[in-house]
């Protein structure tokens, strides 16, 4: 399960990475305690092969949904049945997406009932690419909201002490296929979900503080040695 992130990379990094204007810096603010339901940037393609970096609310709802008071949104989507389940089956054909991010955090129980987080990232990189989907919905009042999920795979050697999933962190060689709606190949695809590699990541314990969304600073992500 990937439920909290962090994206704090300045806006032309961002841009040259994904290949995608922003049309709103707010929108990437550096916050290093993203939660779920919050509205964060995602890239998207417009048309055959335009990359646009849209504004997205992070728990995904089915355009099929006529009140979303009656659904749960997800968080995330387990990409080993993303091309079966009916409520993604049509995201992953032609809805797929991707979610910048600088790293993420795992909670793990010592024994002692009290949960210790840590933060995840990559080794090579500071800025990465999450596979999503994403989709539409009208509410009762009319308007439209924009949702997405990040698809899971099982955690590598090193995540699986803390959790058994992991986001799925596409290679950046990878973002033109996972984009393309135009020529989808499921098979291919679904190739690209495997975990990424665990020598070129690393954890490390950070402060309880993270454990409240009310808390959004550098601070979150900074080692703690104990």
């Amino acid at each position: 399960m990937c439920g909290r992130y962090t994206l704090f990379s300045d806006k032309i990094t961002i841009e040259k990475q994904f290949g995608a204007a922003c049309p709103d810096e707010d929108l990437i603010r550096p916050s290093y305690n993203i939660a779920p339901g919050s509205i964060r940037p995602v890239i998207l393609v417009k048309g055959a092969s335009d990359r646009v970096m849209g504004a997205l609310r992070w728990g995904f709802v089915p355009s099929f949904v006529s009140d979303p008071s009656d659904w749960k949104p997800l968080i995330n989507a387990r990409s080993e049945t993303i091309h079966e389940k009916p409520s993604f089956k049509k995201s992953f054909q032609r809805r797929r997406c991707i979610i910048p991010g600088n790293g993420f955090f795992e909670w793990k129980d010592f024994g002692d009932g009290k949960k210790i987080p840590f933060f995840i990232r990559l080794l090579d990189q500071n800025l990465f690419g999450m596979a999503g989907i994403h989709d539409s919905h009208s509410s009762p009042d009319g308007t439209e909201e924009h949702t997405f999920a990040i698809l899971t795979t099982r955690a590598n050697a090193l995540v699986q002490p803390l959790h058994h999933r992991l986001p799925v962190i596409l290679h950046q060689k990878d973002y033109e296929a996972w984009l393309d709606p135009v020529h989808p190949r499921p098979k291919s695809l679904l190739s690209l979900t495997e975990p990424y590699p665990t020598d070129r990541m690393s954890a490390y314990k950070v402060t309880t503080e993270v454990n409240s969304t009310r808390h959004d600073h550098p601070g979150l992500v900074t080692p703690v040695i104990k």
